[in-house]
């Protein structure tokens, strides 16, 4: 299987559409051409913590080559620093990279969205999607990314929420928006809205993280009324498109 550097032949962009699997492989060693760059990184990463000096320049997982064919997107990541995914995403044209992640989509049982809106201590201030966030290093498993792990873990550290007591969907959906590549799986829980706003309420005020400011049930009522990330529209299409 030969894999690419770009996204030409893809289904259309910001539209979610099923995947039989994902099969992403963390290769050795650094980008090629990482090191052209590095003085850049560095300034926009001094700019960066002086405007926010709560952001941390950790490890995450960037995609430099990827296919979709016979329904599974196969890719190749490698490590690079979190202050290279903030360089990379203020390019007019960044290089051939792709930022990705998987996005766990909480249904309550009363068919609300359960999002949550990002705090001004993150890089993404104000901004409203799912709990979500980069593939790491903690997220690999002999050599391959469990993306479910990720969702998993990211949940939990956002919302206090365990997945592995809500029952998922049986399918993974993919979608893509200006080089980033989101995964998606959707999760029921028995739980009606208000209740799970009170669960994640609950973990705000033990969090010493302050990642988010506000949990938000969206419907099919109140959906055009918040700034999303662009990893949201298609998830919410998807969902209240089937609902119809």
């Amino acid at each position: 299987m030969e894999l690419q550097t770009s996204l030409a032949g893809w289904p259309p962009e910001n539209k979610a559409f099923p995947v039989r699997d994902i099969d992403i492989r963390v290769q050795p060693g650094a980008l090629e051409f990482l090191g052209q760059y590095e003085a850049a990184i560095a300034a926009n990463w001094e700019a960066e913590i002086a405007a926010n000096p709560h952001l941390f320049n950790g490890k995450l997982l960037t995609i430099y080559e990827l296919a979709f064919t016979d329904g599974i997107v196969r890719a190749n990541a490698k490590v690079v620093p979190y202050a290279y995914h903030l360089w990379w995403r203020r390019q007019a044209s960044p290089p051939p990279t792709f930022h990705a992640f998987a996005m766990a989509v909480l249904i309550s049982s009363d068919d609300a969205v359960m999002a949550i809106r990002m705090s001004e201590t993150t890089a993404n201030p104000g901004k409203v999607y799912c709990a979500s966030g980069s593939l790491e290093l903690s997220d690999i498993v002999d050599g391959r990314v469990d993306v479910d792990a990720n969702m998993a873990r990211e949940v939990a550290e956002e919302t206090g929420i365990d997945l592995t007591a809500l029952r998922p969907g049986a399918d993974y959906y993919c979608a893509h928006s200006r080089q980033c590549v989101m995964f998606y799986r959707f999760y029921r829980s028995e739980l009606p809205a208000e209740k799970l706003v009170e669960k994640v309420h609950a973990h705000m005020r033990r969090d010493d993280e302050k990642e988010i400011d506000a949990v938000i049930p969206v419907t099919r009522g109140n959906m055009n009324s918040f700034d999303y990330g662009h990893s949201m529209p298609p998830a919410l299409d998807l969902f209240f498109r089937s609902q119809s």
